[in-house]
């Protein structure tokens, strides 16, 4: 089959949307289907509207999206982290247009928080299946019929060295934006607050030199004692290394979703006296979460694409992986924007250690303001 797949994360330099995209192009390929195009995470955003109705109009109106739509069998939505809080209805739109048009459509890898619509728009999807039970008891409650696998990262190809040795001391990922003020300051005061000799190491997932190096963040994981993260991906990695972790809150209740869904004796948290109680906890259940890391690998393979059926197309995992690479290598803008984005992170992030350091030392304001300048 040919396959218009959209969502696609593989434009961000993020450990984890990284390696989604890998898993996916990984998985049509295997199954002999072709990925003869993508619209990269948001790429559609143009068409989101108050409306599903709405929303359809404005997909219609996109020749060219419509000539992509008309020369696949198949369109595949990756949910990722998009559809909560009424997010992501350009996703939807562009799957009830495939039905109208007599293709398949999969929504596929599905947060699902929060989203007013109809039922019966997805039960006429071939295939939706989310990540998380909290989503899946949602949509249940909706009305609308999904599927639980674990999230997609499962299947990326990665690769049993390290891209960094953490020589078994604690690491700490990146978070959220919309979480600065707490979460944040929380990852950071308790980066900080090292006992002498301790070692902390601030490892984030979504950064410039992620892009070459994601295949071996799994493994740098697995080099760590315990991992502090407020990331979704975080999380996966951390499990899928055999390491336990304390978990913080996120943007939606991902992270949450994730530990509930596993049976974790930990909850997420969202300030450093949370972080600090829970360490103990987490390498006390050491066990508990090498379990549950074996249980997510005995999901694999994801059935996610299995209502596709085996394709007739010429090609191979190998195949769809170069394609994935080629078709990244198009989006010259994004990749920098992507940069850009990472750039502004990196500036907040060391403004909010400066504000840790100054709160810490007892600094007034206004050092801190002339320190910042």
């Amino acid at each position: 089959m040919k396959i218009l797949l959209c969502n696609d994360t593989g434009t961000k330099s993020h450990v984890g949307c990284l390696a989604v995209s890998d898993a996916h192009a990984r998985m049509l390929g295997r199954m002999g289907h072709i990925v003869h195009h993508r619209y990269f995470v948001t790429e559609l955003d143009r068409h989101a509207q108050p409306t599903l109705d709405r929303t359809i109009a404005s997909l219609e109106r996109d020749g060219g999206l419509m000539a992509h739509l008309d020369a696949s069998d198949a369109v595949v939505v990756n949910g990722e982290g998009t559809l909560h809080h009424g997010r992501g209805l350009e996703y939807i739109g562009l799957l009830a247009l495939a039905r109208r048009r007599g293709k398949a459509a999969l929504l596929v890898n599905a947060l699902f928080q929060e989203m007013d619509v109809e039922p019966a728009v997805l039960n006429a999807l071939d295939g939706f299946f989310v990540r998380d039970s909290l989503s899946d008891a949602y949509a249940r409650s909706r009305g609308i019929r999904c599927g639980l696998t674990p999230d997609s990262i499962l299947a990326a190809g990665f690769s049993d060295r390290p891209d960094t040795d953490f020589g078994g001391d604690l690491v700490v990922t990146d978070w959220h934006k919309s979480r600065d003020a707490d979460v944040g300051l929380a990852s950071i005061r308790f980066q900080l607050d090292a006992a002498p000799g301790e070692r902390r190491h601030f490892f984030p997932l979504h950064a410039r030199e992620v892009r070459r190096r994601w295949a071996g963040a799994m493994a740098a994981m697995g080099t760590a004692r315990i991992v502090v993260t407020a990331r979704h991906h975080g999380v996966y990695l951390a499990l899928m290394a055999g390491v336990p972790f304390v978990p913080l809150e996120s943007n939606s209740w991902k992270i949450q979703a994730t530990v509930e869904s596993l049976g974790l004796p930990i909850r997420p948290c969202a300030d450093e006296a949370g972080i600090r109680a829970q360490i103990g906890d987490a390498e006390t259940n050491a066990a508990a979460f090498a379990e549950a890391g074996k249980r997510l690998r005995e999901k694999l393979p994801l059935p996610i694409f299995d209502v596709l059926g085996k394709g007739g197309d010429a090609t191979s995992e190998d195949q769809e992986v170069a394609r994935l690479a080629e078709q990244i290598a198009t989006r010259t803008k994004a990749l920098v924007k992507d940069r850009a984005i990472m750039a502004k992170r990196r500036r907040k992030e060391a403004e909010l250690r400066w504000r840790v350091r100054c709160q810490r030392d007892g600094l007034l304001r206004g050092t801190w303001q002339a320190l910042r300048a």
